[in-house]
């Protein structure tokens, strides 16, 4: 596809262009007289290619002003129509440089002249969850068909949210025909969600997910990232803009989920000053951030972690290489290099690994105790009155056999053809403890369950407890939220009044451990609000959302997002973990087979898996 690029000035110098024999010509402009004129000086138009996987693919104009010759504007009905196949967004002008934004979802206003952007219906202004569920809020869902979004309720009821787009040197323009213009990285971080749902632009095409529940805009253009690696600088005016839209992403969509150690000045100062008075190799990591060498760029992003890591967070852009980094060895190299000239960043950024580090020995712990008292069945095992279910994760891996069953196209995913994926795992544990007449406790083994899907969680709540639900809070916005869904707990295809008959006549509970993190935090912390028992060790935490997101020059990361950062029903954020109802000891130590076959010295999970025991700890609590 062909890039148009043509340069346009205001009315007022149109003669000037007409006397240019070719090229275009820079043009100086101030801040219109008048209201109903452009705003933000002389600009270059170029029409780039939209892929997405939703609509059929196509083209947009964005706009280059000249102040910024690379930072990519884009307008706000442009965007719309981009993210939002077939919607449409109204711009009336409502005042002196205000203007109302009208996406038939809700409403927002912009003043242009001072670079704010107000509105009472954020969540619903920037919803594109209606694409997977129509009528569908701003909320979290994985679109798995056994589930579906019922209903929210917010309180507060209403919350305006104020974006102070100058105090980060984000200027928003108007062109005097009833368009605002939006730096498009601006409008992408605004409208990102907990699907997934973002876009980038890589300086030749706007990639936008739009129904892919994945991180990278790799999944959707292959050539993405290969654009984005081919140059190994960047301008001046790119690397300070960049900086300062992460700062304003960064400072307003981050969940602030509590546990990590700058969370509080991240939260009162911004990033901006976190980096300059908190953290030691702050000023370092900032010089790097607006450096126009990738190498020292990706550096930057990197030593970001040392900052917001806590298990969901990843700032490392250097992943757009992917696993196979052979093809960038002068990069790699550079890379290299960097890391060699600045050792108190990459102190930094050990430190802010430390943490995962001890928990992945854990994992091994647990994963190398765990089959001597199992045996060879990975996913249910029975002890006398005692079944236990054991999956690793909430995955997905049938999500394609399962959205075949429901669009009536294929068989109801059973073990033997999906063996991997949670919901098959626990249907089947279900069923065979049910059918048991022995089996009176069901213990849900998730210690070593590192986190996944919210859906299955919802799905499998429900059938423990009859309902499902999911209660956070939006640092944002400062509301607190309770949203319902629907499940097919029969799964026979169809939501009806059949699905309220399902009961299981089991003592359930669950057995957590420190490496219980995210979902595997979710969990236990629904089932203990309950009453289901929760037995063994204070779980591993993690209470936000996974949020998409790009740089202002189309770098992929991901962020805790400020949409959903979970809470028991007493309003309590579950970030430090749940703790449990009943305590299994495991603070002595024992020595395990390590990778390689060395010996590694590990806590003692032997006691989490005395089946018989952990089966009178439920069968007593149930009484």
């Amino acid at each position: 596809m062909i890039m148009i690029n043509r340069t346009l000035l205001f009315p007022a110098v149109a003669a000037m262009a007409i006397l240019a024999s070719c090229g275009p010509k820079a043009v100086t402009s101030s801040r219109p007289l008048a209201d109903d004129q452009p705003d933000g000086g002389a600009y270059t138009e170029k029409t780039v290619p939209v892929v997405t996987k939703v609509a059929p693919d196509g083209e947009v104009t964005l706009r280059f002003y000249n102040d910024l010759p690379d930072v990519a504007y884009i307008s706000a009905a442009d965007f719309q129509s981009i993210v939002l196949p077939g919607s449409t967004m109204v711009v009336s002008h409502t005042g002196a440089g205000e203007y109302t934004l009208d996406n038939a979802g809700a409403k927002a206003v912009v003043n242009v002249n001072k670079d704010i952007f107000v509105s009472p219906e954020f969540e619903a202004f920037t919803n594109m969850m209606g694409l997977l569920q129509p009528g569908m809020a701003n909320t979290y869902y994985d679109g798995m068909p056994f589930v579906r979004y019922k209903s929210i309720k917010s309180t507060p009821a209403v919350a305006t949210v104020t974006l102070d787009f100058a105090k980060y040197g984000i200027d928003i323009h108007a062109d005097g025909k009833g368009a605002v213009y939006f730096p498009f990285a601006t409008l992408a971080d605004m409208y990102s969600d907990l699907f997934y749902h973002h876009a980038g632009f890589n300086g030749e095409k706007i990639v936008a997910n739009t129904s892919v529940n994945e991180v990278s805009l790799a999944r959707i253009d292959p050539d993405y990232n290969t654009v984005l690696l081919k140059k190994r600088t960047r301008s001046a005016s790119m690397a300070e803009f960049a900086y300062r839209e992460l700062c304003f992403a960064m400072d307003h969509f981050y969940g602030y989920p509590g546990r990590v150690k700058y969370n509080e000045s991240l939260k009162t100062k911004g990033l901006d000053r976190t980096l300059e008075e908190e953290l030691a190799a702050g000023p370092a990591i900032k010089k790097l951030l607006k450096s126009t060498d990738l190498a020292e760029y990706f550096a930057g992003m990197a030593g970001l972690n040392a900052l917001y890591y806590e298990g969901h967070t990843s700032m490392d852009i250097s992943s757009a290489m992917g696993r196979d980094r052979s093809k960038y060895e002068d990069l790699v190299t550079a890379m290299r290099k960097v890391q060699d000239e600045h050792k108190e960043v990459m102190d930094a950024i050990r430190e802010g690994r430390e943490t995962m580090g001890g928990r992945m020995q854990e994992v091994m712990a647990v994963r190398a105790l765990r089959p001597a008292a199992y045996g060879t069945q990975d996913t249910y095992v029975k002890k006398g009155n005692t079944a236990v279910c054991v999956f690793n994760s909430f995955n997905t891996r049938a999500e394609d056999a399962w959205k075949a069953y429901y669009a009536g196209k294929g068989p109801k995913p059973n073990i033997d053809d999906n063996k991997g994926d949670s919901m098959v795992i626990f249907l089947d544990a279900l069923n065979k403890a049910e059918e048991d007449p022995e089996v009176e406790n069901f213990i849900v083994d998730i210690t070593s369950n590192g986190g996944g899907s919210a859906d299955i969680v919802m799905a499998m709540t429900s059938l423990i407890m009859d309902e499902s639900y999911l209660c956070y809070d939006n640092p944002l916005t400062g509301q607190r939220t309770i949203v319902t869904y629907e499940v097919d707990r029969n799964f026979d295809g169809v939501f009806d009044k059949k699905d309220k008959d399902v009961k299981y006549n089991l003592n359930f509970a669950v057995l957590a451990s420190d490496i219980s993190f995210s979902c595997g935090n979710l969990f236990p912390s629904m089932l203990k609000d309950a009453g289901v028992p929760v037995i063994g060790e204070k779980s591993g935490g993690g209470s936000c959302a996974i949020q998409a997101m790009c740089t202002a020059d189309g770098f992929c990361f991901q962020i805790s997002s400020f949409r959903s950062r979970l809470n028991t029903l007493a309003g309590e954020n579950i970030d430090t973990g749940i703790v449990p109802d009943i305590v299994i000891p495991n603070d002595d130590m024992v020595e395990v087979d390590g990778p390689g076959g060395n010996k590694m010295t590990v806590k003692n999970y032997e006691r989490f898996f005395d089946i018989e025991k952990v089966g009178q700890m439920a069968n007593k609590r149930a009484k």
